[in-house]
């Protein structure tokens, strides 16, 4: 898999779907879209992170919850 090594400098209020966070995590290629998927799965309660639908029905991932999902994995 491949990281970044630092925490991606976004702001917490920032909303984006699973590809875009997949972009800002990976670090010379994007990150899996399954592996993202599967913390959404788990649920913030159960290790994983929260995804919220958004205005067109697809799942919306905060800067908080990616910045989370980085200290993860």
């Amino acid at each position: 898999m491949n990281l970044r090594k630092t925490c991606p400098d976004i702001p917490d209020d920032w909303k984006g779907g699973i590809t875009d966070v997949c972009r800002i995590l990976g670090d010379e290629k994007p990150l899996n879209w399954r592996t993202v998927q599967k913390y959404i799965r788990l649920g913030s309660g159960c290790g994983g992170i929260d995804a919220r639908p958004g205005a067109n029905g697809r799942l919306q991932i905060s800067g908080k919850e990616a910045k989370r999902l980085w200290s993860i994995l």
